[in-house]
């Protein structure tokens, strides 16, 4: 950006419309917006004068709202950025219940939250958070503004398990948290004397990323003395486990494996603790899980041979796919219909990610820019002939994830 340029936009500190609209000057000069309070701002400081910048800008003033009651921002409000809204880290993260800290390595810097077993990571200006040490892709990244950290609240708290909505009318967007779905239920209430570590006990409980239990986990406890000698046990309807360990001197690790049916098929995952330690028996532990593989990864591959050199150029990202539900999913509801562009994945490829596990039927349209749709053939990378569709589900493990789901499907030029 050009210095004087932005030397100027960052002297532009608050600008008000006699309507009410006020903007930062950080956000001018980086696209962004942000409410202020309205005309009362400026009778108590006539210095500020409308301007061209605030008259073209025509974005909503935002309130967010925690289970009805309205968030108070005194420091720095929020912005719309992208899409996306972001709002002060520590207000938002308090609210939610959880715990913060700040760290600044030199080079990274991060904002994080904990409560419940479950922490979430946001470094600045990175792509990607982590939710239990497990990376998961950003749409807008957290980031400065006027030397106040902000995160994405959809983000934050549709993976703090509650649900989000939004809506719009006459210049003011409201922004609702509330607890999750009908069919949610609470974190349950982690006894004391079971958060207490006793000698040759593990214990702990399985959730999954919205903090509900999840029963039917098998948990491994496996020793570093003896080859083969695990110790196993189940979680029951609030999550919990608990293995009693022999006395013997050494190490343990824990591991496990959650086994899900659905419309005849049967989906495995490896889990394992949210702490990832080993741990002496005679000093015992508490080791916590979360389940959070609920949703598959495409990747798309071209037949370079089917496009001529009289077609337009050929870009990955010029394709629309459409996936169709066929049966229930995974968590036995009826599925959306999904249409995406495949895009850029938090795995290095080109696809579909964060697909609800499920049966679909898929369909692909290649849209060059300044060109008409073309349906394209498509079928399973490796497998069978090319059609207008295919059905597939991601019961079946292909590919190079271990920890997640994955299906590869190539696409094709239609020959004539």
């Amino acid at each position: 950006m050009n210095h004087l340029l932005s030397n100027a936009c960052r002297r532009v500190t608050s600008i008000v419309l006699a309507g009410g609209l006020t903007f930062s000057g950080a956000a001018l000069a980086f696209g962004e917006t942000a409410p202020l309070p309205g005309a009362a701002a400026f009778a108590s400081n006539p210095s500020v004068l409308p301007s061209a910048l605030a008259l073209a800008t025509n974005s909503p003033a935002i309130r967010v709202l925690f289970k009805g009651q309205e968030l108070q921002f005194n420091d720095v409000q929020p912005v719309l950025k992208d899409g996306s809204t972001l709002v002060p880290f520590r207000k938002l993260f308090e609210t939610l219940g959880f715990s913060v800290s700040w760290l600044d390595t030199g080079t990274v810097q991060q904002a994080v939250g904990t409560k419940d077993g479950l922490t979430i990571q946001l470094a600045i200006n990175s792509s990607t958070a982590a939710v239990n040490e497990k990376k998961v892709p950003l749409e807008v990244p957290a980031q400065m503004i006027d030397g106040h950290t902000m995160v994405p609240l959809r983000f934050v708290a549709e993976n703090s398990g509650y649900q989000v909505t939004y809506d719009r009318a006459n210049q003011v967007a409201t922004i609702r948290i509330e607890e999750g779905g009908a069919g949610s239920a609470p974190v349950p209430a982690q006894p004391q004397n079971q958060e207490t570590v006793e000698p040759y006990v593990v214990k702990g409980y399985v959730r999954d990323a919205a903090g509900k239990p999840v029963s039917g986990v098998s948990i491994y406890a496996d020793n570093t003395l003896l080859y083969d000698s695990n110790i196993l046990g189940v979680t029951d309807d609030s999550g919990y486990y608990r293995l009693e360990l022999p006395s013997i001197a050494t190490t343990w690790r824990m591991s496990g494996e959650y086994v899900l049916e659905a419309d005849g098929r049967a989906y495995d995952f490896d889990i394992i603790p949210d702490v990832d330690r080993p741990f002496a028996g005679n000093t015992g532990a508490i080791r916590n899980f979360t389940w959070k593989n609920d949703v598959g990864y495409m990747f798309f591959y071209p037949d370079h041979w089917s496009f001529e050199d009289d077609l337009p150029e050929f870009k990955m990202t010029d394709l629309e796919v459409t996936l169709e539900p066929v049966g229930p999913m995974i968590d036995g509801s009826a599925g959306q219909k999904i249409v995406k562009r495949v895009g850029e994945m938090e795995y290095e490829g080109l696809g579909v990610d964060k697909v609800p596990l499920g049966r679909y039927k898929a369909t692909v349209k290649w849209i060059p820019s300044g060109s008409q749709p073309i349906p394209m053939l498509v079928k399973i990378e490796g497998e069978g002939e090319f059609a207008e569709s295919v059905e597939f589900d991601f019961s079946k493990r292909r590919g190079t994830l271990s920890d997640d789901y994955m299906m590869e499907l190539e696409v094709s030029y239609p020959s004539n």
